[in-house]
């Protein structure tokens, strides 16, 4: 068992690496911090329970991590469970809690799918390996709640289906796409291309770099010289959140600096994005 954990330790090295550039890189980092704990605790230690308090905080942690979501929605889900705590502390109530961060978790992934099918016509695939972590993590989870011998009689098939799909993840990577046309609408592209006054070739171009479309919006201000603090202002947006973006585009396009990203920015109406 011991040499199984093991194995799950090394497995979980892989997105670490793969993902050390993407916008993902600190959902697999504390992810993998979390878990490491919990097997720690449960199979190297012998304990036949693991932290429920800890599980919970690194499931916050995972959710603070996301990218794209905003900070309304990542802080306003840490404020419910705390009000939650406080009418109810018990380990059912960290269990239930734990459970509805992880379904918050899962309704991520499940809306970044669905999206960019219906307007790029293509599915990510490390999101399906994501989708089914988190929808087993869950049953699991209520199984922990519900009946503790189930979870330790399946801990091992458990461990043995973590690891293959984190040998998964890793071997797609960050950026591997399929076409899958069914719910994919065509109009939806046209329609936030003609919002931000561009073409629509224009605007396959930056998905294919994978920027969302929010992205794209402060892409568009930063060409036409605006700073940070103008962009949010345009936007109705946080100063922190357009540096957030900011960040991301930097890594997605491959520069070192802002600088060279604002460069590449005040340029770009006279070289293509690709």
């Amino acid at each position: 068992m011991r040499i199984l954990s093991l194995i799950f330790f090394i497995s979980f090295l892989g997105p670490l690496i793969r993902f050390r550039n993407s916008e993902y890189f600190y959902f697999f980092f504390f992810s993998l911090f979390t878990d490491s704990i919990v097997t720690i605790q449960q199979k190297i230690l012998k304990s036949s329970i693991y932290n429920l308090d800890f599980y919970l905080l690194g499931n916050l942690l995972i959710v603070l991590s996301l990218p794209r979501l905003s900070l309304k929605y990542k802080w306003g889900l840490i404020f419910f469970i705390m009000l939650y705590f406080i009418l109810e502390r018990s380990d059912v109530s960290s269990t239930v809690s734990i459970i509805f961060v992880m379904l918050f978790i899962l309704i991520y992934f499940v809306n970044r799918l669905i999206q960019e099918i219906r307007i790029d016509g293509k599915l990510t695939l490390f999101f399906i390996g994501i989708i089914i972590l988190y929808f087993s993590g869950i049953i699991f989870a209520y199984y922990y709640y519900t009946d503790i011998v189930i979870v330790q009689k399946t801990f091992t098939p458990k461990l043995i289906l973590y690891i293959s799909i984190y040998w998964y993840i890793t071997f797609v990577g960050p950026d591997k796409k399929v076409n899958f046309t069914f719910g994919y609408d065509p109009s939806i592209k046209e329609k936030m291309a003609n919002e931000l006054e561009i073409h629509v070739n224009e605007y396959d171009q930056y998905l294919e770099k994978g920027l969302s479309h929010r992205e794209i919006q402060i892409f568009q201000l930063m060409k036409k010289g605006l700073s940070n603090k103008e962009i949010a202002n345009k936007l109705n947006i946080e100063k922190r959140t357009v540096e957030t973006h900011m960040r991301n585009m930097k890594v997605k396009f491959g520069f070192n600096s802002m600088t060279e990203l604002r460069d590449f920015a005040k340029k770009s109406d006279e070289i293509s994005v690709s």
